[in-house]
């Protein structure tokens, strides 16, 4: 242990074989706690070897005193530490590990949650107490059934006492009483031989996924519902060209004039469809460069689609855009963004309203550029500030089951494309209620 044979050791002082830290612990704290208090047990320091190696020791020490309580001499049992050292070390490590897995968990986004083998919970993380609701104290002790919809776990019990793992799509309950959709994953805890001890769970609020693959779906079948409409709306033209030439010539052999004010209705009436058609191959057809557009045209062009439930619904609506110059965009996705803005101000409007389209030459203080200002303001319902702050946000929509929550997304995206910005203004003040929405363009 210490390098030396007895003979070399003959003579020598404890403080002669250690290094020079423990020889200041020796005469400092070690010698006068062993007068004082007649031994001490396991006191740990470090012996230095002839070849300049170091080994770290613990240390018995006992005081022996004559009759007359003299002291006579000190007694001294060293063993070897460097197994216990490296013990102590491996230990240290693995509660480091521990710890950092620990917080792991805690801070985990997914509920972590460890249960007994009743289904009791006995402990959750941060990302539980998200889900839920509950606080790591409230949740404590609850039943795992408790958290989820009426038998929403099935034969999983006793799927678990085999040694099964389990993973589930279902829906969670929220302390509010509301549903979330989640994702369950639980895994059995066994001991020799074979006995459930416990078992964790992890949970995943799908809830995002689910709508986003709603939307995908949604988005899906409106790709498809165009294509079809687009189909229809080509087949449609020949014949209703052919309807038309027919009426024309009707229209000059008829001399009675309640039948010409018929015949020039039914002309009417067709033109209209013939429009209708012409435009919805337009909206299918995506714009590859970008093309001088017509703001007036394009707007006259979007409010004929909705000319009919406009008037159904009491809704005046007007356009401004003589004075606007062409605007450089992609004519589809401008035609788009139009739409979708018609489309929510007509929602705001269901008893009547006005609706206006202006577009203008104009100036962004806020970057500094001239260029082309597009409005569409209603005098409907209005938003209120929290709609607003959510506005632009996927999935976010006030139309219930019957909204995707994409169509502002796409439309703000749709704008940025052409190099375009949006604002918006709105307020449910009564009596001054509604919404201006602006779309500027850059030269």
């Amino acid at each position: 242990m210490v390098g030396r044979d007895r003979g070399e050791l003959t003579g020598l002082n404890l403080d002669d074989l250690l290094t020079r830290g423990s020889v200041i612990f020796y005469e400092t704290q070690f010698l006068p706690s062993l007068r004082l208090r007649g031994s001490l047990d396991e006191i740990v320091l470090t012996i230095r070897r002839p070849d300049g190696s170091q080994v770290p020791v613990f240390v018995n020490a006992a005081v022996h005193t004559d009759e007359s309580s003299k002291l006579t001499r000190f007694h001294l049992s060293v063993f070897g530490a460097g197994q216990r050292r490296l013990y102590e070390s491996e230990l240290l490590r693995a509660r480091r590990e521990f710890e950092e897995v620990a917080e792991i968990v805690r801070r985990s986004a997914d509920g972590i949650i460890r249960l007994s083998t009743r289904g009791q919970v006995e402990s959750w993380n941060n990302g539980a107490e998200q889900i839920f609701g509950y606080t790591a104290v409230e949740g404590k002790g609850r039943m795992l059934q408790s958290l989820f919809i009426p038998d929403a776990m099935g034969d999983t019990e006793e799927r678990l006492r085999r040694g099964e793992e389990v993973h589930r799509e279902t829906l969670a309950l929220h302390r509010s009483g509301r549903s979330i959709d989640v994702s369950v994953s639980l895994t059995p805890h066994m001991e020799a031989p074979g006995t459930l001890v416990g078992f964790s769970a992890i949970i995943r609020d799908t809830t995002d996924r689910k709508r986003a693959e709603k939307a995908l779906l949604q988005s899906e079948k409106l790709a498809s519902a165009g294509r079809l409409a687009s189909s229809i709306a080509h087949e449609i033209n020949n014949p209703l060209e052919s309807v038309t030439n027919l009426l024309y010539i009707l229209s000059s052999r008829v001399d009675d004039p309640e039948t010409l004010q018929y015949v020039m209705t039914a002309q009417e009436e067709l033109a209209r469809v013939s429009h209708i058609a012409t435009h919805t191959l337009r909206f299918h057809k995506q714009s590859s460069n970008r093309t001088e557009v017509d703001l007036q045209a394009l707007a006259d062009s979007v409010l004929s689609l909705y000319r009919g439930r406009l008037q159904n619904s009491g809704i005046v609506a007007t356009t401004d855009c003589q004075t606007s110059p062409p605007l450089l965009c992609f004519e589809g996705e401008l035609r788009q963004v139009l739409v979708n803005l018609v489309a929510n101000a007509y929602d705001a409007m269901r008893h009547g309203g006005k609706l206006v389209i202006r577009a203008h030459r104009s100036r962004n203080r806020k970057i500094g550029s001239e260029g082309v200002r597009l409005l569409v303001a209603d005098n409907g319902t209005g938003m209120d500030s929290d709609v607003q702050a959510q506005l632009f946000e996927p999935f976010f929509s006030t139309k219930g089951i019957g909204g995707t929550g994409l169509g502002l997304w796409i439309t703000k995206d749709l704008i940025a494309k052409s190099g375009g910005t949006i604002a918006v203004r709105s307020t449910t003040r009564p009596g001054r209620s509604g919404t201006v929405i602006s779309l500027f363009f850059s030269d």
